[in-house]
């Protein structure tokens, strides 16, 4: 089980908070964009479902806000009570030609079943064996974007939106002052 690709759903769908026209959760067919990438969702959708993952949005949300708060009992207990309400139903397979078993989820259950238990199951992977600090909410002032810090130091603080942004800023501060028009054109830092 890849345990970054199923916590990234519990990534997407905090970070997918009402927008207007761009909330994937507006429409049955909005939803079924936002999730073409992931087979195992493939599937009919209907507004419980929609109804559902909205639901699921607003408690993982507040498992990102308290790991950013550094809560780790509050992160445990909000996770234990999503595992409960979402259980994981694995299976192991190997794809033809490959040798090697992994886990896969089955594709039984509804689509906000089983997009409940991948992001509920790989956010508590994350948090149970590479830590609570992994999980962050971004530190720019004006965002509330949630992140999975994949850096090796836990250096990341920003969302993937406001990287370049403090990177613009980390380039300008080590230029000292030079004519604006140059700040422009500077690289951006990946890791933050």
């Amino acid at each position: 089980m890849n345990l970054a690709s199923f916590a990234e759903l519990a990534v997407r769908l905090v970070n997918s908070a009402p927008g207007g026209d761009e909330d994937p959760l507006r429409s049955c067919p909005a939803f079924s964009e936002f999730v073409a990438d992931r087979t195992f969702l493939a599937g009919p959708v209907t507004q419980d479902d929609l109804d559902r993952l909205k639901l699921l949005r607003r408690e993982l949300a507040t498992i990102f806000v308290a790991a950013a708060e550094a809560d780790q009992a509050k992160v445990a207990a909000k996770l234990n009570a999503l595992l409960v309400t979402h259980p994981l139903h694995p299976v192991i397979v190997s794809h033809e030609g490959d040798e090697r078993w992994h886990f896969h989820l089955h594709e039984s259950g509804s689509v906000a079943d089983r997009y409940a238990a991948g992001a509920v199951s790989g956010l508590a992977m994350i948090a149970t064996q590479v830590g609570v600090h992994k999980i962050g909410i971004c530190a720019m002032a004006t965002c509330e974007r949630a992140f999975i810090d994949g850096s090796s130091n836990r250096s990341r603080r920003y969302c993937s939106e406001h990287r370049a942004a403090k990177g613009n800023v980390m380039t300008l501060r080590g230029q000292g002052r030079q004519p604006a028009h140059r700040h422009s054109e500077s690289t951006v830092s990946e890791a933050s």
